[in-house]
């Protein structure tokens, strides 16, 4: 198996450091091997205390792991200060392993994580024996010494980090102000731009993870241009499907593709199963003319096809209600419609299943206990109407709500529920 090594600071929160670098090289099929530099007491809101390691400990470490294993790539994360960074880099002078130097200064949540002399050791011991160098916007002011603006600046900046020694420069975008991100890559003298939607979302550890998959895909045998492209695709989603563990900044995933995966077969089991139990349980005349339709959305869902849905619409047949199919992702757009819009305002609600409207159906879900709203009146804070349209972010989500259609659009009414059974547990009210 392949072998990459981190030599960076523990995160005592787990979200960012060795922690996230050991998430972020599993999820590209790689070991992660580690050197601490030192022990932060941290949370996704401050860092309280930093312990450095003494170099000699950090150099046992290294040592350790180089006397018995290949390791294909590296990475360096937190070094904190000048001592411990100036040993490092002699350590790894002389080795053949790709080497990724990420200038790690500040953490997520706005504390310093590095000495005054740090900068200086990172430009002499180990800009020059790295592969890659990723700075964001600040460190690659702090690095060079001066302050950095504009396009023309920019590259000049790239240039002079270059200059340094590193084969190449990664400069980080995200701290500059504008809808899009701007990375530039500078290899061989030419630069290579990319750029992407900026993600609105401060992510606890998505510098370390960046730097950490491209250390994993360069232990790969990619190519440096394709390690980046990789990477960035893969932390842009990990940032997206952050999740809080604390009251701070959430924590990025790299491991969400994998968790993705184990929740699709849940989830569509699930739903299978509930949609059985509906298919027995509903009356026909509870049925739309043209079937109904059951979904259950991922809970990082952001689009149709993160919500596994029924292949085929439940049907009427001789007074029953009859289920045709499985389930599939992303085949229902008109209910994943209205379960994005409910996870907006609570991402627990995550399942919805369509009934027949009728105003005596409406009036039989109210006097069952239900709250039910027509759709374009369905934001409720505190269980009052608000004069929002449609479901839209914060407050609370109904129990339904009713939509009369229109041209080539039955009219339906729309149970939701966190999960399929929950949703089963309010049609089981209706019919009752």
């Amino acid at each position: 198996m392949l072998v990459a090594m981190t030599i960076a600071g523990s995160d005592s929160s787990g979200g960012a450091g060795l922690q996230a670098d050991l998430k972020a090289f599993a999820s590209e099929g790689v070991h992660g091997a580690v050197a601490i530099t030192a022990i932060t007491a941290q949370n996704t809101r401050r860092v309280a205390a930093i312990h450095p390691l003494p170099p000699e400990v950090v150099l046992g470490q290294i040592d350790a792991v180089l006397d018995d294993i290949e390791v294909s790539a590296a990475k360096t994360g937190m070094l904190y200060s000048g001592t411990i960074a100036r040993a490092v880099g002699r350590r790894l002078r002389g080795e053949n392993i790709p080497l990724v130097v990420d200038p790690v200064m500040v953490a997520g949540v706005g504390d310093a994580l590095s000495l005054d002399d740090l900068a200086a050791a990172i430009r002499d011991e180990l800009a020059p024996i790295a592969a890659l160098l990723t700075p964001n916007l600040p460190e690659a002011e702090v690095l060079l010494g001066r302050s950095i603006s504009g396009d023309e600046e920019t590259r000049q900046a790239c240039r002079d980090l270059a200059a340094f020694g590193s084969k190449a420069v990664l400069l980080k975008g995200g701290h500059a102000e504008g809808p899009t991100c701007r990375d530039i890559l500078f290899h061989d003298g030419s630069f290579r731009i990319m750029e992407h939607t900026r993600v609105p979302i401060r992510g606890h550890g998505g510098g370390c993870t960046l730097a950490a998959l491209l250390a994993a895909n360069l232990a790969k045998g990619c190519s440096l241009h394709e390690a980046v492209l990789r990477s960035n695709e893969t932390v842009k989603h990990a940032v997206l499907d952050n999740y809080p563990i604390g009251h701070g900044v959430p924590v990025v995933s790299p491991l969400s593709r994998m968790y993705r995966n184990a929740d699709s077969h849940e989830i569509a089991e699930r739903l299978l199963s509930a949609a059985r139990e509906a298919a027995c349980l509903a009356p026909a005349e509870w049925m739309p003319e043209e079937g109904s339709e059951f979904v259950y959305a991922l809970s990082s869902a952001r689009s149709e096809a993160d919500i596994c849905a029924l292949e085929a619409r439940m049907v009427r047949q001789r007074g029953r209600a009859l289920l045709p199919a499985g389930v599939a992702f992303g085949a229902s757009p008109r209910m994943s419609a209205f379960v994005l819009a409910a996870m907006e305002r609570d991402r627990s609600m995550r399942s919805a299943l369509s009934v027949r409207h009728s105003p005596e159906a409406v009036e039989v879900a109210r006097r069952k206990g239900l709250l039910v709203l027509p759709v374009e009146r369905a934001s409720v804070i505190d269980r009052e109407n608000s004069t929002d349209t449609g479901l839209k972010a914060g407050g609370f989500v109904p129990d339904a709500v009713f939509d009369l259609g229109g041209p080539g659009k039955e009219a339906i009414i729309c149970l939701l529920g966190h999960g399929p059974e929950d949703v089963l547990g309010k049609l089981r009210k209706l019919v009752e």
